[in-house]
């Protein structure tokens, strides 16, 4: 069966009519009726019984339908594969990143990488924290980064930044004399929660006893921006990883070192490439420089903001 001819068939089952198959395809009805008559021939049995004027799909044709949707889909994400593979030569970057990197960091990273190559396209997305490896993974992007818990068996040149959660507090608040906050320093009650990654929230858990057990009316969000503008608007204090703080104004904040001490990283994600490009390794080595740079240096700007 082509690729043509599975067209015709899927979408006569879907449309229930030769005449509307062939308006949808903009080809003539014979040639529609020919099609579906090759690909019985080719087949071997009935595909379409005719129902009250429809196309009724036999109970072969529906098995058959099932897997020619499957082949579609492969066929299109090899389209698109293909597609970016010709952006790509041609000179792109496609980057994703975590929300809170994607707006703070990114655009620093993309300004230096303008300056270096004026020529060079250049894609900047932002993804959810575990959506990012599936979307390098299937080629839509060619370089993401993604926030997880420190673990020692990452590539050392994908290692993009180390740092730990910290927490984030109004400058005037009882906490922020401390030179370190711990957990049974916090009240549950005002702490902001932040839900954006099951690993990250797992790690914590795992590292703070009774930090699951929330009270009823406690506050949460999926965004890091989301729960620093809150502790801004004096709605309570938050534990974030400091790389969320990166170009984030601080003013009228403190940032603490938290105890127990929770290391987080930023990884470089380039899916299954054995080389890493020029152009890649230039905004890999431009976002580490930024997180270097730009983190909060706590406590020592915690006196400052």
């Amino acid at each position: 069966m082509t690729p043509k001819q599975l067209e015709v068939f899927v979408q006569v089952v879907q449309l229930g009519s030769v005449t509307a198959a062939a308006r949808a395809l903009d080809m003539s009805q014979p040639s529609v009726s020919k099609s579906l008559a090759l690909i019985e021939q080719h087949m071997g049995f009935a595909l379409f019984d005719r129902v009250e004027g429809r196309m009724q799909p036999t109970p072969e044709a529906r098995e058959v339908y099932e897997e020619a949707c499957r082949v579609q889909q492969s066929m299109a994400r090899f389209e698109r594969m293909l597609e970016q593979v010709r952006r790509y030569a041609v000179g792109q970057l496609r980057v994703c990143a975590t929300p809170a990197l994607a707006i703070n960091v990114l655009p620093q990273a993309a300004q230096q990488f303008r300056n270096a190559f004026p020529d060079h396209g250049l894609v900047l997305d932002m993804y959810l924290n575990n959506e990012i490896e599936d979307a390098i993974s299937h080629r839509q992007y060619d370089l993401g980064f993604v926030l997880q818990p420190d673990e020692r068996a990452v590539v050392a040149e994908h290692i993009v930044g180390v740092g730990h959660i910290v927490c984030v507090m109004p400058r005037d608040h009882p906490l922020a004399s401390r030179g370190e906050v711990r957990w049974a320093d916090l009240d549950a009650r005002e702490l902001v929660y932040i839900t954006t990654d099951a690993r990250i929230v797992a790690t914590m858990s795992g590292a703070i006893e009774g930090f699951r057990e929330r009270p009823v009316s406690a506050l949460e969000t999926n965004r890091y921006t989301m729960a620093i503008n809150l502790v801004r608007q004096g709605l309570g204090v938050t534990l974030v990883d400091e790389f969320a703080l990166a170009g984030t104004p601080l003013d009228g904040l403190t940032v603490q070192p938290f105890s127990p001490r929770i290391p987080v990283m930023v990884r470089a994600v380039t899916g299954a490439r054995t080389v890493i490009e020029p152009q890649m390794k230039y905004f890999i080595d431009t976002i580490r420089e930024l997180l270097q740079s730009g983190r909060t240096d706590v406590p020592g700007k915690a006196s400052a903001c």
